[in-house]
C-alpha cells in the first residue's frame, strides 16, 4: 500500500502544536494507526522510536511539506528546535538539552513525565485536541492563558503523557479516540480539574514568556543569556554541593519557600534540574527569578550578606555573559590577596 502525493485528508498544525501531536493527528484523520501511516510516509525511519520532536529530521519536515502543502518555515515551527538562540544557544538533538523535559524514550514507552498539558485548552481545543510545544519546556508551570496548573501525568494512572499510544490494545478497530486521553487508562485529559494558579505565579511565568520573545533588556538582549544565567543559578538552588548551601537557605527564608517541601530528595542526591517534579520545578524557577529582579543590587546583597563565593554561580557555564560575569567577579570572586581582609563581604 503506498500513499499519494498529497495526502488526501491534510490539515496544517495548529497555533503552537508539536510535530509528534500533529503527525498523530494526520493519522487519524486518513482512519489509520499511528505506526502504520509512520511506516507508509517514512519506510526506512521508525520515528515513534525516538524523542521525535527534539530530533525532527530535516527529511521528514521536507516530506510533511511536500505532502501537506504547509509551507516548511511552519513544519519546522512544529520542531523543538524552535527554541535554539532564544531559550539556549545550541539544540541537541539526540542528547538532553536543557530547559526541554526528558522523555526517556524506551523503545516506544516513556519513562518520565517530559510532556505537560492543560485541561482547560484541551478542552477548549473542541473535537481536534492537540498538544503544545511549549508543554516540552522545564520552565511551564501554569498555563497563562487560562490561569490553571500544568499537569505532568495523568492523575488516575500516574503514567506520562503518551498520546500517540492512544490506539494500544484495539488492533483491529479504527483509531476513534481522541489524543486527549490516557493511553493506559481511557481517562480523558481535558476532564481533569483544573487547579487555579495565583496571579503572581502567572505573572512570573508571563515574564519569561516576554523574555523569551523579546530579551530580557537593553544590558541583556539575546534572551539565551538570560536563561543560561537563570539555568546556572536554579542548578545552584538545588545542589548538593556544600558550597551551594548558604546560598539555597537565604533564598528560601527570603522568599518563604524550599523545593524541599515538594521533594525531600533535592539538595541530598544529584538531581538534574529537568527530572524535578513540576511543583518543584516551578518554585525554584521562580526563587532564580526573584534574584535577577532589581539587577544586580539584590543579586549582591544576598550574596555578600552570606558569603557566597564565585565559585558555584560560575561552575560549569563554558560561556558566561558578560553582564553576568562582570558582576560576579567584581563583587564575589575571592582571591589569595583580597580573602585577608575581613570587610570583603561587606
Amino acid at each position: 500500500m503506498t500513499l499519494p502525493g498529497r495526502l488526501p485528508c491534510a490539515s496544517h498544525p495548529r497555533p503552537d502544536e508539536l510535530l509528534s501531536s500533529w503527525l498523530t493527528r494526520l493519522a487519524h484523520d486518513h482512519l489509520m494507526k499511528t505506526y502504520t501511516f509512520g511506516k507508509l510516509l517514512f519506510p526506512t525511519s521508525s520515528l515513534w522510536n525516538r524523542n521525535l520532536d527534539m530530533a525532527a529530521p530535516e527529511l521528514v519536515l521536507q516530506t510533511l511539506a511536500g505532502r501537506t502543502t504547509t509551507p516548511l518555515a511552519r513544519i519546522r515551527e512544529t520542531a523543538l528546535r524552535r527554541y535554539e538562540g532564544r531559550l539556549y544557544l545550541q539544540h541537541h538533538a539526540n542528547t538532553s538539552t536543557k530547559w526541554i523535559l526528558p522523555l526517556g524514550v524506551y523503545h516506544r514507552t516513556h519513562r518520565h513525565c517530559g510532556l505537560l498539558f492543560c485541561p482547560s485548552c484541551l478542552k477548549a481545543d473542541g473535537d481536534t485536541p492537540y498538544f503544545r510545544t511549549h508543554w516540552r519546556l522545564a520552565l511551564a508551570q501554569v498555563c497563562t492563558r487560562c490561569g490553571v496548573y500544568l499537569h505532568d501525568r495523568c492523575p488516575a494512572c500516574t503514567q506520562p503523557v503518551t498520546f500517540f499510544r492512544v490506539e494500544l490494545g484495539r488492533k483491529s478497530a479504527l483509531p476513534d479516540t481522541p489524543i486527549s486521553h490516557c493511553f493506559r487508562c481511557g481517562l480523558d485529559l481535558a476532564t481533569v480539574p483544573a487547579e487555579c494558579a495565583p496571579a503572581v505565579v502567572c505573572g512570573e511565568q508571563a515574564e519569561w514568556e516576554r523574555i523569551l520573545r523579546e530579551g530580557w533588556n537593553q544590558q541583556a538582549f539575546y534572551p539565551h543569556q538570560y536563561f543560561d544565567v537563570l539555568h546556572r543559578l536554579a542548578r545552584t538552588l538545588i545542589s548538593a554541593r556544600p558550597v551551594s548551601t548558604a546560598l539555597q537557605r537565604a533564598v528560601d527564608a527570603l522568599t518563604g519557600w524550599s523545593p524541599v517541601e515538594e521533594c525531600p530528595a533535592v539538595r541530598t542526591r544529584r538531581l538534574p534540574f529537568e527530572l524535578l517534579p513540576l511543583r518543584a520545578r516551578g518554585g525554584v524557577v521562580r526563587q532564580a527569578q526573584w534574584l535577577l529582579t532589581e539587577w544586580p543590587t539584590r543579586f549582591v546583597r544576598v550574596a555578600k550578606q552570606n558569603q557566597v563565593s564565585s565559585t558555584p554561580l560560575l561552575a560549569d557555564m563554558p560561556e558566561v555573559p558578560f553582564w553576568y560575569h562582570r558582576v560576579v567577579w567584581e563583587h564575589l570572586h575571592m582571591n589569595n590577596k583580597n580573602r585577608r581582609f575581613g570587610d570583603f563581604w561587606r
